[in-house]
């Protein structure tokens, strides 16, 4: 009796023990996931330009973020692919506006890419932000150097959220050409911000 006993608690503290184990590796998952992708319904890219010091908002209806990291779970590439045609500020008079010759002219580049192979780990005096990356942005056929700062927040065994925010100037892409060029009216800095929704694509 005394050794069935024994048997029976050394089996309970084996499957206790594998039960363990198995949450861990679960528990764990994330920091083997490579690929990651981003999740457009739950995901949004914003921006704002001023008129006269008055911000109008817009937003990017249409992007794809893919992400990199390694076995440690650090970044090692990312890119961001944008639809320029589907800027969205709200009004269908701004809409075709922005669409046209002088700003984004979506008829010759539609698309913006940002690409990066360079990170650091944020200073610790940059609150909320976990890495910058250093890149590429390619915009109305114009690649200049830009840093995006971004958090990296586990949100379950599969998903993440990424979001960060940036300031580019209209006029290093000419965007905003003829009369628009000065600044005046409408402000040469635009802030861009975002909050992107990434599932592993190694499940």
């Amino acid at each position: 009796m005394g050794s069935n006993q024994t048997g029976q608690n050394r089996l309970l503290v084996l499957f206790a023990k594998l039960s363990i184990a198995l949450a861990a590796a679960l528990l764990w998952q994330p920091l083997l996931a490579a690929d990651w992708q981003s999740e457009l319904t739950n995901s949004q890219l914003n921006f704002a330009a001023s008129f006269q010091n008055l911000p109008i908002n817009g937003r990017f209806n249409q992007f794809s973020v893919k992400h990199t990291t390694d076995h440690a779970a650090l970044p090692t590439n990312l890119q961001v692919i944008v639809s320029v045609a589907s800027a969205d500020m709200g009004n269908l008079e701004f809409n075709d506006e922005i669409q046209a010759l002088d700003w984004f002219n979506v008829a010759d580049h539609s698309t913006a890419i940002f690409t990066s192979q360079r990170f650091e780990i944020a200073p610790q005096n940059k609150a909320g932000i976990d890495y910058i990356a250093h890149g590429k942005l390619q915009l109305k056929g114009i690649e200049q150097a830009v840093t995006v700062p971004f958090s990296w927040r586990q949100i379950n065994h599969n998903q993440v959220a990424m979001s960060g925010e940036l300031s580019l100037n209209r006029s290093d892409f000419g965007i905003g050409q003829g009369e628009w060029a000065t600044g005046e009216q409408i402000g040469l800095a635009v802030r861009v911000w975002f909050d992107v929704r990434m599932l592993s694509s190694n499940d």
